[in-house]
């Protein structure tokens, strides 16, 4: 990885924040856009913060040279994102943008932060279940957010 493909990374995930911001000023985050249950989008902005802070998290322990693994997360992370929004909905839409705010700070800063040299190694990715590059598991994180964000851009 050179410096410039990283820069490259860097910004396609901010781009794609921007993007969901922008997105997010323009809709109520109090619709509904699941309706099997319930998330509204205000769920899938926590949602999308859990997944940035964990993913930052295993940046930050692959830096320092040992992997991070979810602890308690399911075969199907379904019981792991409920909880997580069950957690959520106990703050204010306001605390729950704030929060995506610094998950996502978190996650930029983590990537800014892993040297060039690391970028190809192999990491275990948070959900245990697959290993990669630093590039792969940034993409993926951006695909994330674009999924969602074209779901709130349906519903909205």
């Amino acid at each position: 990885m050179s410096a410039e493909e990283k820069k490259r990374l860097i910004e396609l995930l901010v781009e794609t924040h921007l993007a969901t911001r922008t997105t997010l000023d323009e809709v109520d985050l109090e619709l509904v856009v699941y309706a099997d249950t319930g998330w509204r989008i205000r769920d899938l902005v926590g949602h999308i913060a859990t997944w940035d802070r964990e993913v930052a998290k295993s940046l930050r322990t692959y830096q320092g040279g040992s992997e991070y693994l979810i602890s308690d997360l399911d075969e199907t992370e379904v019981d792991y994102n409920e909880r997580a929004v069950v957690e959520q909905r106990k703050l204010s839409t306001q605390e729950i943008i704030d929060e995506w705010e610094r998950a996502f700070d978190e996650l930029r800063k983590a990537v800014q932060e892993m040297p060039i040299d690391r970028f190809p190694g192999d990491m275990l990715y948070p959900w245990g279940d697959e290993r990669g590059t630093i590039a792969t598991l940034v993409e993926y994180m951006i695909e994330h957010a674009v999924e969602h964000q074209e779901e709130i851009l349906e519903i909205g």
